[in-house]
């Protein structure tokens, strides 16, 4: 383009009094969001962030003065002062991008210094630029009206800082981005704002630098950056940018050791946090958009439906490195502002300890030491029910008296504990010979009561008393010697002989003790007419 006569230039029209208004928008609300962030700068990117709105500062506040005045050497210190924020932010940005997102483990003291290199060269070149041509040359006044502006041609220097920018800014914009997709996703609000903001100043220099703009020499980055003011407005009246809350709010469901998750509408895993992960065995990628793993669904589904509107807990056992555990799930409705979009928040707690420790007690309370068997309390609830629901029904069920024929001489012969291995053994091979539904007892010392519940006839029992004969059959080892065990057995039926538990037990023990007086190792069935050791039958209603 031709060099014109400066005089009476620039022309103060509608274009340009609006160009330097967007610089000046630009350069107060980066002063603005300085001081909201100085109050706030202990929060992750806070400071590297005010280095972007500094750096912002001084790139318009160079614009304007150059922009507005008509003298060339006005226009080239100005132009030095931009260029403290043009190579600056770029820097700054990244700092940012990668605190924000925190993916800056890698940021160390040497590794700035580093970066801080070609920044620091360009300035230096930028400010001599009049002894050499490593950043421009054939520097002077055009006029693009309504601008009267510095036309230049680009040296080797500036090249290699404009490549190294970009890097910057890319490196930047896509840690940003990748924030998107990476859980836990509370604030992927602000990270949309922020990456508008930081992608239309961005663009606008590409702009500037190709020459394709309608004003060729004229640089709409810094005007651009009014853009992202209105995207921090946004970012923080809407979605409480750089507040601690938030912040605060997102921090802690990552810290958290219960698993959190997030449901959508079509029972898509799309928020967790790091527990989630571990409990569901999952990598974030292999979670993300996909369904719950059967293993918790089945579980969690089990007695409620996937679009429940109200909360509900629920109990999930899991194996977690081969290792049980135990967890309480409450799963509640995910609500935005009254509306109920279908999806639903899921919290894991893990409860294996007071599982394990409940487990315990219970083992001591309700089961027999020694055989690991349930013990008389246990049965007796068992029974209770059984008993209630055979009456309710009108069904039939089979209670069973044993002890084992002669068994002082085991504990004479061998020793006690010899008698306690027969005893845990016999218990295996009672467990083993009774139906899933039955229960096997010990009473104490080598007695033990078999429930029946939910037989069709009185041959259902004797079917299964003729297994336990067999079971029995087989030698025991004692102190590694074989030897065999006889065992006696009495039978009595609800309703026939009695109503109820503790007359049944009395029947069976009646009809045990009569085995016992005609030659022991066998069974028999309870009658009303036996007595054994004057005991006398109690009477069936």
């Amino acid at each position: 383009m031709e060099q014109i006569d400066i005089t009476g230039l620039p022309v103060y029209n509608f274009t340009f009094i609006s160009y330097i208004a967007a610089l000046t928008v630009s350069l107060a609300i980066s002063l603005f969001f300085i001081s909201y962030l100085w109050q706030r700068r202990n929060i992750a990117g806070a400071i590297p962030l005010m280095g972007v709105l500094a750096a912002i500062v001084f790139w318009s506040f160079g614009y304007i003065f150059e922009y507005t005045s008509n003298a060339l050497d006005v226009k080239l210190f100005t132009w030095n002062i931009s260029y403290i924020g043009i190579v600056t932010l770029p820097l700054m940005l990244l700092l940012f991008a990668a605190q924000y997102t925190r993916q800056d483990a890698w940021i160390t003291p040497a590794r700035l210094a580093v970066l801080l290199v070609i920044p620091a060269i360009t300035i230096i070149l930028q400010w001599t630029k009049d002894f050499h041509s490593l950043m421009y040359y054939n520097i002077h006044l055009v006029g693009d009206s309504p601008f009267l502006l510095v036309r230049k041609e680009y040296g080797a220097w500036f090249w290699i800082m404009t490549a190294y920018d970009y890097i910057l800014l890319i490196i930047a914009l896509l840690l940003l981005a990748a924030r998107l997709f990476k859980p836990p996703r509370l604030l992927v609000d602000q990270v949309i704002y922020v990456i508008i903001g930081a992608a239309v100043p961005v663009i606008a220099n590409v702009a500037y630098i190709s020459n394709v703009l309608p004003i060729p020499h004229a640089d709409f980055t810094p005007a651009a950056f009014a853009v992202s003011g209105v995207c921090l407005t946004l970012a923080i009246t809407r979605h409480h940018f750089m507040d601690i809350l938030p912040v605060a709010r997102e921090s802690a469901i990552e810290l958290m050791q219960e698993g959190f998750l997030v449901m959508d509408d079509r029972q898509r895993m799309v928020d967790f946090n790091a527990a989630m992960q571990e409990i569901a065995g999952m990598t974030a990628q292999e979670m993300l958009g996909k369904p719950l793993p059967e293993t918790i669904s089945k579980q969690l589904y089990r007695d409620h439906s996937q679009n429940e509107k109200t909360e509900y807990k629920a109990e999930v056992a899991l194996e977690i490195q081969q290792k049980a555990h135990y967890f309480t799930v409450t799963v509640s409705p995910l609500k935005v502002k009254y509306k109920h979009p279908g999806g639903h928040i899921l919290i894991f707690h893990d409860f294996t300890e007071r599982k394990l420790m409940e487990d315990a007690v219970k083992q001591i309370a309700y089961y027999d030491p020694l055989t690991g068997l349930p013990n008389r309390e246990l049965f007796n609830d068992r029974a209770e029910l059984a008993l209630e629901e055979a009456g309710r029904y009108k069904r039939q069920l089979a209670l069973l008296s044993m002890d084992i024929d002669k068994f002082k001489d085991i504990n004479d012969s061998y020793g006690h504990d010899a008698g306690d291995q027969v005893l845990q053994d016999m218990a295996v091979r009672l467990s083993s010979a009774v139906r899933k539904i039955d229960t096997v007892c010990r009473l104490g010392g080598d007695e033990f009561l078999i429930l029946l519940p939910e037989i069709a006839s009185e041959q259902t029992a004797n079917t299964v008393v003729q297994r336990i004969m067999e079971s029995i059959a087989r030698p025991f080892a004692c102190n590694g010697d074989s030897r065999y065990v006889t065992i006696s057995i009495g039978i009595a039926v609800y309703p026939e002989d009695a109503l109820a538990l503790n007359d049944l037990i009395k029947c069976s023990d009646i009809a045990m003790y009569f085995v016992k007086q005609n030659g022991r190792n066998g069974f028999n069935r309870y009658r009303a007419d036996m007595a054994a050791d004057g005991r006398t039958a109690p009477g069936a209603n």
